[in-house]
């Protein structure tokens, strides 16, 4: 008699479990990243409790089936980048111009940018993540 009353409290415990795994699940990994110019949402670095999110606008545009280029505060920034398969990415470090200062914000998304390993959407949101995370949305 005991063990149904078990194996509820068991169902229990492993329902929203499952349910919280399965909305974490990554929802398009075939999204079509030159489909649209991206705009930084927000970002975080490895080992950050929370995101950052930005007041600015830093567009990302996928120029070519290899090239990149993203506009920060003062400066536009370039590289190439690499898809390995669907979801994986490669990314180089990117070179960019040197008019004048760009925030904080862009300093750091500039040198997380390239330690990006995998991309995937939800709705008409992009998400890369790597060594941290960085939310798009279309511009």
């Amino acid at each position: 008699m005991n063990q149904p009353n078990q194996k509820m409290k068991t169902l229990k415990i492993i329902f929203p479990i499952l349910v919280l795994l399965l909305s974490c699940e990554k929802e398009d990994v075939n999204i079509d990243i030159k489909s649209n110019k991206w705009v930084v949402v927000k970002m975080k670095s490895q080992g950050e409790p929370t995101f950052t999110e930005t007041r600015e606008s830093y567009v990302l545009e996928f120029t070519s089936d290899t090239t990149y280029k993203l506009k920060l505060d003062v400066n536009s920034c370039f590289g190439y980048y690499e898809i390995i398969n669907s979801g994986n990415i490669t990314i180089s470090l990117m070179g960019c111009t040197e008019v004048c200062c760009d925030s904080d914000f862009a300093e750091d998304l500039s040198q997380l940018f390239p330690k990006m390993t995998e991309y995937y959407g939800k709705g008409n949101i992009l998400f890369f993540e790597g060594e941290g995370e960085i939310v798009f949305e279309p511009e």
